[in-house]
């Protein structure tokens, strides 16, 4: 493959660039103030010759943004996963939720361009975007519960005690994602992160705050709840400090 030329890597030095002040101002400031002035301003070009770079304009510098912020998760989350045994199943699930919680109080302001109420500054770009992290946050423990269903089938509902259309959309996220399990199954996992999430989001948004001023024991207890009802109680490890 040739090397890319003088005017390619311009470019992505550009790229580069904007990407990089474009996540300064969201994680300092929030997305609320992220405006093409303000990035051509901090590069030190004009507005119109971001076009040049990112045909969308904001939302695609967004977009762009979002996908930088979770590499860099999903990296984190992944190498969490890792750190353990193959055949330790709840705490490769749960390592890399702890890293998400801790992510996720560390970097609120990209937690909310994720997670959060979607952004003006991301216009249509952001179902895409929302979509394009579920797939690869499914990518994390996906595999994980493949793999522990193949050797420790844990209790789910059998497919005709499902509604039709909550199994309906059971096979399409497994045709989406790619993550191989039943229906039953796939409610499971999709129940943990449903409710793992919901613990993490309203200590990040405060909605707990002041009446617990340490909410780690009681997210930890959900985990310990989730693992129980998957029959890992006996693997769970508390974190360490």
């Amino acid at each position: 493959m040739a090397a890319p030329g003088r005017r390619e890597r311009m470019r992505a030095q550009m790229s580069g660039e904007v990407r990089s002040i474009a996540r300064h101002i969201i994680a300092h400031q929030g997305v609320e103030a992220l405006t093409l002035a303000e990035i051509a301003r901090r590069v030190g070009v004009t507005p119109a010759a971001l076009y040049h770079h990112f045909d969308d304009g904001l939302p695609e510098i967004v977009y762009r943004v979002a996908e930088d912020i979770v590499d860099d998760l999903v990296h984190e989350l992944q190498s969490a996963a890792d750190s353990h045994p193959e055949d330790k199943f709840a705490m490769r699930m749960i390592e890399p939720v702890r890293a998400l919680r801790n992510w996720a109080i560390t970097h609120q302001s990209e937690f909310n361009l994720l997670f959060g109420t979607p952004s003006a500054a991301a216009g249509d770009a952001h179902a895409e975007l929302t979509s394009a992290w579920v797939r690869r946050l499914a990518a994390v423990w996906g595999p994980i519960f493949v793999q522990l269903w193949a050797e420790r089938r844990f209790p789910v509902l059998a497919d005709d005690e499902m509604d039709p259309r909550l199994r309906q959309q059971m096979q399409d996220y497994r045709a989406d994602t790619g993550v191989d399990l039943p229906p039953g199954a796939m409610v499971v996992m999709l129940s943990c992160w449903r409710s793992l999430y919901g613990q993490i989001a309203l200590e990040v948004f405060g909605h707990f705050a002041p009446l617990f001023s340490d909410q780690e024991p009681m997210f930890e207890l959900l985990m310990q709840d989730l693992m129980r009802g998957m029959g890992l109680e006996d693997q769970y490890q508390p974190p360490t400090r």
